[in-house]
């Protein structure tokens, strides 16, 4: 076996690379038995990086006449030249899982053989110019600690130094967690050398606590509540490290109900303590994670509870969002949140759009959405969601957002516009819900909210034309008038609209699509061709100075723009600092001796409603008042009337 995966080998570095053509290559059976080699979609890869890298590692020792060396950094050194040899002919696809094994074996093999503690290497290394490779190695060295033969005085050194080259801002630090885990693990492993650590680590700053819970954890998971019981409640009353204790009690592995009646005992205890509330809620949240749900309902209330106080808030959501089930639960939460004076839509939202990532029950969202609109009326927070809303079922959606853009309460109706617009951000939207299941009056009521703001036809209309087949004369004909007071000021955009979706082969959409161009060629005629030729009545004119001075400005802005880019790194930069010949038939390059690349045309456009350019501000106000106006019942009760005589 050792030879045909020498074999393998050979192939691999002489042809420089970890997958291989199905055609190309005749591997030994032998390697697809025993699970070393695959075959999939036409494509030979490797499934036992493990099993492999050892013969890998010795044949760049021989070919580049190595030897492990007790000064870790040369180890590095030659790591480094494996991959830039590797690497020759450019990426490779999957090296960095055999990477990780390469660096593993160096690792373990440093300090088996030459003692090697890595203290050296890891206090050479410059915080602000880290050198290639040393994440891999944190990696490396975190994976194998368990199985390293370190003293206490070293790992401990090593921690304090490994911790603070992997310090960060991020949410989730991955290498700071790994070297966490590695420490977990050693004590786990070996009890006595973790009880020596866990007295040094009482001497840490707050900056390096998270050291003290790794302890803990891996302690606890070696003696259980033994350790508990002898060690860990004496440090407890004394007071000291409380939050490293009950973070590191919190990571345990495996909670049961002996675990879950110790957090319990300690959150009753601790829990209306300020300064331990966050590690109080980590204890909470490992009980809510665990399988014994004797005390969830007690969990959740407590959380509940927490949630009043906003420095528990980001904690609460970011650990919802990781918490599964429990829909009911998590909702109830998020709305307390939702009903706090802190609450804020810039702070908040986008945490909320995470548990909601997970949580795919589409009445959660509803509750969500209504208490949002209660507590921040007219504030837009719908594109946070933007991603979710291609996640539920479109019939729901339909109707849900539907439901706001017919209620009378107006800040529901701008949510529902902002729904309506995220889903046709880039093509118009039509309901997948037959709108002619409505009632007539929310027939009537949908066409109005989806008109009653200006906006392009195109994205607004296309959603409405199936009244046109209502079974309401009134909804129809009051749907076509309002497709001709719109064409007032959009025109032609209107009879786009419908000529491109209706089906012109039947005679009620051609009287309609006629009846509308007939109503705007009227309209033209006897409203704005008349006053073309006098200046002082045609907008263009009279707004003239607004224009020219929009242009000055937005070239002026613009130019600052493209000036600020070609000084960055940017394709602007590549522009601003080299030659670029253009050449016959519209074509650039860089140099007499480059390719010609066909310019391209980027451009985009909107369409403004005529009466804008008429009294802009009259218009904005009498919209912006328009559609944050509570609607009345009374309001539609002649129109109600009227349907119910039909």
């Amino acid at each position: 076996m050792d030879k045909i995966i020498s074999s393998f080998i050979d192939s691999v570095i002489e042809q420089k690379k970890l997958q291989f053509s199905k055609n190309e290559t005749d591997f030994d059976n032998l390697l697809f038995e025993k699970n070393i080699l695959k075959i999939e979609n036409d494509k030979i890869s490797i499934i036992d990086y493990h099993l492999i890298s050892s013969q890998f590692l010795d044949k760049y020792i021989e070919k580049f006449d190595f030897k492990i060396s007790k000064e870790f950094q040369v180890n590095v050194d030659f790591i480094n030249k494996i991959k830039k040899d590797f690497l020759t002919n450019g990426y490779v696809h999957d090296y960095h899982i055999l990477e990780k094994e390469i660096w593993k074996l160096v690792t373990k093999e440093s300090n088996s053989k030459f003692n090697c503690s890595f203290n050296d290497y890891l206090s050479s290394v410059s915080l602000d110019k880290k050198p290639e490779g040393l994440f891999s190695f944190i990696d490396a060295y975190s994976n194998l600690l368990p199985e390293l033969d370190l003293t206490d005085v070293i790992i401990f050194d090593n921690a304090l130094i490994l911790t603070e080259i992997t310090k960060s801002d991020a949410q989730y630090n991955i290498p700071l967690g790994n070297v966490l885990n590695g420490i977990k693990n050693k004590c786990k492993s070996n009890y006595d050398l973790g009880l020596e650590l866990l007295k040094k680590s009482f001497s840490v700053n707050e900056e390096k606590e998270s050291i003290i819970s790794a302890i803990v954890s891996g302690l606890y998971e070696n003696k259980k509540i033994e350790f508990y019981d002898s060690i860990l409640k004496d440090l407890i009353q004394k007071g000291n490290k409380l939050n490293s204790i009950f973070f590191g009690l919190s990571n345990v592995s495996k909670i049961e109900i002996t675990e879950c009646d110790l957090y319990i005992e300690i959150i009753k205890k601790y829990i209306k303590k300020d300064s331990l509330v966050i590690s109080i809620l980590s204890l909470i949240f490992s009980i809510l994670k665990s399988n014994n749900t004797k005390y969830h309902k007690f969990c959740f209330k407590e959380l509940e509870s927490a949630i009043e106080n906003e420095k528990t808030a980001y904690y609460i959501l970011n650990n919802l969002d990781q918490l599964n089930n429990y829909s009911q639960q998590k909702t109830k939460i998020v709305i307390k949140l939702i009903n706090q004076n802190y609450f804020s839509i810039d702070k908040y939202i986008n945490p909320i759009n995470n548990v909601f990532w997970h949580l795919k029950e589409f009445e959660s969202f509803k509750k969500i959405v209504l208490s949002i609109i209660e507590n921040k009326p007219f504030e837009n927070f719908i594109k946070s969601f933007q991603s979710y809303l291609h996640t539920v079922d479109k019939i729901e959606l339909d109707k849900f957002t539907i439901e706001l853009l017919t209620d009378n309460q107006a800040s529901k109706r701008n949510i529902g516009i902002d729904i309506f617009n995220q889903l046709s951000s880039y093509s118009p939207y039509k309901f997948t819900f037959n709108i002619l299941e409505l009632s007539h009056i929310l027939q009537y009521k949908l066409w109005m909210s989806l008109t009653q703001d200006f906006h392009e036809p195109k994205n607004r209309l296309v959603a409405l034309l199936p009244l046109i087949d209502s079974n309401s004369d009134l909804i129809k004909e009051s749907f076509i008038c309002k497709l001709e007071e719109i064409s007032e000021d959009y025109g032609g955009h209107v009879t786009n609209v419908i000529d491109n979706n209706l089906d012109k082969d039947i005679p009620e959409y051609t009287n309609v699509i006629e009846r509308v161009k007939n109503y705007i060629e009227d309209y033209y005629a006897k409203n704005i061709d008349l006053k073309n030729s006098v200046p002082e009545l045609n907008p263009y004119h009279t707004h003239y100075k607004f224009i020219k001075a929009f242009d000055e400005s937005f070239s002026k802005n613009m130019s600052k723009s493209v000036g600020k880019g070609a000084r960055e790194n940017s394709l602007l930069s590549i522009l601003g600092t080299s030659t670029v010949q253009l050449s016959k038939g519209g074509g650039w390059r860089f140099g007499a001796k480059k390719e010609i690349s066909q310019l391209g045309k980027v451009g985009t456009s909107f369409t403004m409603p005529r009466g804008y350019f008429i009294n802009p501000n009259k218009f904005e106000l009498e919209k912006g008042f328009l559609v944050r106006q509570d609607w009345k019942d009374e309001e539609f009760l002649e129109i109600k009337t009227f349907l119910e005589d039909e």
